[in-house]
């Protein structure tokens, strides 16, 4: 008939019917996205369990059901959807959770971190959507990069198939990636890249920070005495007082510690350290030393410090192995951990503190615990609420 005899592959691709033909070429290749369909749905495609698609009406949940579908979790903010998906799924069977977010101001790194542990969790039929899958496209494309290893263009082109379209969200998007994407120090991966940006600027406007964090409203400014009287600091001692900010804690050590003792200003910030200095010279304050801390140290001497003071700061720990082994090194024999942070509660903390703050107070004592510390007490400091109060001794 061809005139001569045909290579075996193409008489095997010849027997095979249009429609595997079709799906072997969709699924093998560059992009490993399918096109599919979830009734009315618009936009729909497959990836394995994971389908990622716009609105879907209360008509369409049946053909979730067909599906075997078993979990969606939706993108959009309250007010987008006429009526109550949550309600209509759970009558189905079908657990519901939500990621939301709006605006490409709305897209925080929470969210990100969110989908891809959701995306990663492929022991559920799937389905994520939001309006039109523009939002399910950007959240797709981190996790393709940071947790399956394919190239920015890969997942990118694969993000577009899905229906990214806004160039808003895959700036911020690529943005999370290359922070994420920040190499280890030292063998210890960092648990958030990028968190202390904004106070390593060069340009940091120090009197904007007073503005925010020495006002009555904000209760560890409020109680600072008290704290103070917690601390239970001595003359003479040597107090580091970690993430010193804009000096507030550091100017009270002062007092206490008088002139025999020594308080280190130690951030990360070099505005920070220099207007604690230039306050320190103004005052004529003589027992204050600023300290410009790495990444993953303190930088403070060994055995020189009685106590180690870290208030709403240790969650902006880049490397908390690391920093907690150089507090631990530069700890006396009898030396103390005071740990001041904002308490986290699933249901009962408010947002930002969820966003912001990486775990709860059980998990930060774990991680100090396990650095060589004991916990010795978890004092009830007065009006401290959306903040705890642990103190640890050096083994």
């Amino acid at each position: 008939m061809f005139g001569k005899s045909l290579p075996w592959a193409v008489v095997l691709m010849l027997a095979l019917p249009a429609a595997i033909l079709a799906q072997t070429k969709n699924e093998t290749g560059p992009s490993e996205i399918i096109a599919s369909q979830l009734g009315g749905a618009k936009n729909v495609h497959r990836r394995d369990n994971l389908y990622f698609a716009g609105q879907f009406s209360t008509d369409d949940i049946a053909s979730l059901q067909a599906k075997n579908i078993n979990r969606v979790v939706t993108l959009r903010t309250d007010g987008e959807v006429d009526w109550d998906e949550q309600a209509a799924l759970k009558a189905a069977g079908i657990k519901f959770l939500k990621v939301p977010f709006g605006s490409p101001e709305d897209l925080t790194d929470d969210v990100f971190d969110r989908t891809r542990e959701l995306f990663g969790d492929k022991s559920q039929v799937t389905v994520v959507h939001c309006g039109s899958a523009n939002r399910v496209g950007s959240v797709w494309l981190p996790y393709r990069v940071l947790d399956e290893g394919v190239s920015i263009e890969t997942a990118l082109a694969e993000a577009k198939e899905i229906g990214l379209r806004a160039k808003s969200l895959e700036d911020k998007a690529i943005d999370y990636i290359k922070r994420m994407q920040t190499p280890t120090v030292n063998g210890e991966a960092s648990i958030k890249p990028g968190i202390n940006k904004k106070f390593i600027d060069p340009n940091l406007d120090v009197d904007q920070w007073i503005k925010k964090l020495e006002l009555e409203s904000r209760e560890i400014f409020l109680h600072r005495e008290r704290i103070l009287a917690a601390c239970q600091i001595n003359q003479g001692d040597t107090v580091a007082d970690i993430g010193a900010g804009t000096g507030l804690f550091t100017r009270l050590f002062s007092n206490v510690v008088g002139d025999q003792g020594t308080v280190f200003a130690v951030d990360i910030s070099a505005r920070f350290i220099e207007h604690i200095n230039k306050v320190s010279n103004n005052k004529k304050i003589n027992n204050i030393t600023g300290v410009l801390c790495a990444e993953n140290s303190v930088n403070l001497p060994r055995d020189s410090v009685n106590l180690a003071f870290i208030c709403d700061t240790y969650h902006h720990f880049e490397y908390p192995k690391s920093t907690l082994a150089s507090i631990h090194r530069a700890l006396k024999s009898d030396g103390h951990l005071v740990l001041i942070d904002f308490e986290r509660i699933e249901g009962r903390t408010k947002k930002w503190t969820m966003d912001h703050v990486r775990a709860s107070k059980e998990t930060f004592q774990a991680e100090i615990e396990e650095a060589g510390f004991t916990l010795i007490a978890q004092e009830q400091v007065e009006g401290l609420q959306e903040n705890y109060f642990l103190r640890f001794r050096k083994k």
